[in-house]
């Protein structure tokens, strides 16, 4: 029987790699990660906990600046920038450290460097040292797509990885990509006061989202003084270093508007075409590597998850999928491994936060699933009020024929811990009538308006006006 270095590689360290480590050594695998960058992968350090970190402290500033609305007076309220870069860096840092205590713990080796597939059981790493293994996991994530307009040295042009790094806040942002990442970031920058205009070249922001949520969301940026063009392609870009700022070209406007700095979030790119694929005959569409329901690629022992492998790239399916990749790693039987069956909530760190799962009305339409909905309104709701964050709304979707549960649109307060309660009815595949007869939400809480949404489906909903429906 060959001899193995490591009963399981695990080919990068992000919110993927690292929980499939863990759960592989915790079933009794050797271990090890290899990892080019930093534990934690884009993630932990360049994306939604540095954002999110960055998010809650333009939210507490807003919330300042309009404590007047709570009763409340304060005065020379403002911000340093600094200040707020370090504590989303000092965050990043100690959640890293964790990653790296649980590595330890559980007898994880994290080994640095760039690993390529030599063969079918051994990685070539940093082009030098060779290192063997009987299963791999490859969860190499992606990264930033960048625009060919302007040199990629030119300072004018940043992208999500760059924008964490800034030492000073622009006063004119342009925002190129109305998706998710360009959505939170132009929030971000919009509360701490720089001008910020989003262009889109689909019709809506947030094209993933249902077409009412991304209205409502754009009508609320619009109070922010967010300009949002959608429908519209950016032609081109023109340097003036002399001057520090760009002109900016846009489909179907007549005139150039200038700006100071350039975000890109155009989406990301995966990083599959580095590793040496080929190498040992694993199959991609070109853009993905193709896995079975096991998260099998076609090398039986070889296995992929997360960005590089899927159409959603979310560190939570990310993690998900690699804690069902590692259980099936660690064993032979087909018959016994384990598929994914999770429906997977997006959500969207804006203010207010925006959450979906499953078939929305959008989705169904596409779908050609016919759905029934009930909706409730923050603005109707008693702690949405006292907390003065009553924009937005909870809605629920069940199927017709059988009053299953199947998705949910909810944009307010709190949306993304609210889109937990409707992932487990749905995963637990419950009908509307069976939750609202046995959950019970809690009084006063933002959830209420989830329990009033369910019973709104069947017209049920005690604080709907009558007129209303």
């Amino acid at each position: 029987m060959a001899n193995f270095d490591y009963d399981l590689i695990v080919l990068g360290g992000g919110p993927g790699g690292y929980v499939a480590a863990i759960r592989a050594s915790r079933l009794g695998m050797k271990t090890a990660v290899v990892e080019a960058d930093s534990p934690g992968g884009t993630c932990l350090n360049r994306g939604c906990i540095p954002t999110k970190a960055l998010l809650a402290s333009a939210h507490a500033y807003h919330d300042m600046k309009r404590a007047h609305e709570f009763g409340l007076e304060c005065e020379k309220v403002n911000f340093n920038f600094e200040k707020i870069m370090k504590r989303k860096d000092d965050i990043v840092a100690k959640l890293r450290e964790g990653v790296v205590s649980l590595f330890r713990a559980n007898k994880i080796n994290l080994i640095k460097g760039f690993g390529k597939i030599r063969d079918e059981h051994s990685l070539m790493l940093n082009d030098s040292e060779v290192i063997s293994f009987k299963k791999l996991i490859i969860a190499t994530g992606s990264r930033p797509v960048n625009l060919p307009f302007l040199p990629e040295n030119s300072p004018f042009m940043i992208n999500s990885d760059q924008a964490l790094k800034l030492t000073k806040i622009p006063k004119k942002l342009l925002v190129i990509g109305g998706g998710v990442i360009g959505m939170e970031m132009a929030n971000f920058f919009a509360f701490l006061g720089v001008s910020v205009t989003v262009v889109e070249m689909l019709p809506q922001i947030l094209p993933s989202e249902d077409a009412s949520v991304a209205k409502r969301l754009a009508a609320i940026f619009k109070k922010y003084g967010i300009i949002i063009k959608t429908g519209k392609k950016v032609l081109e870009i023109r340097e003036d270093r002399a001057a520090g700022n760009v002109s900016v070209k846009l489909e179907g406007e007549a005139e150039t508007s200038s700006y100071d700095l350039i975000l890109q979030a155009v989406g990301r790119q995966r990083l599959i075409n580095e590793i040496n694929l080929q190498n040992v005959s694993i199959k991609t569409n070109g853009k993905k590597i193709l896995v079975d329901e096991y998260f099998r690629t076609s090398v039986a022992h070889i296995f992929a998850i997360g960005d590089c492998a899927s159409d959603i790239m979310l560190a939570h399916l990310a993690s998900h999928q690699g804690m069902i990749a590692a259980y099936n790693a660690s064993i032979e039987d087909e018959n016994a491994m384990q598929k994914l069956h999770s429906p997977v909530p997006s959500c969207i760190y804006t203010i207010p936060e925006v959450a979906s799962c499953g078939l929305t009305a959008d989705r169904a339409k596409r779908e050609n699933v016919e759905v029934a909905s009930g909706k409730f309104m923050f603005n109707m709701l008693g702690r949405a009020m006292c907390m003065q964050s009553s924009e937005g709304f909870a809605e629920v979707f069940t199927d017709v024929k059988t009053g299953k549960i199947v998705g949910a649109n909810i944009l307010g307060p709190s949306a993304t811990e609210l889109i937990a309660c409707v992932q487990a009815a749905m995963a637990s595949n419950q009908t509307i009538g069976e939750f609202s007869e046995k959950i019970m939400f809690a009084h006063p809480t933002i959830s209420e308006a989830l329990g009033e949404a369910m019973l709104d489906v069947s017209k049920s909903a005690i604080h709907v006006m009558p007129a209303q429906r």
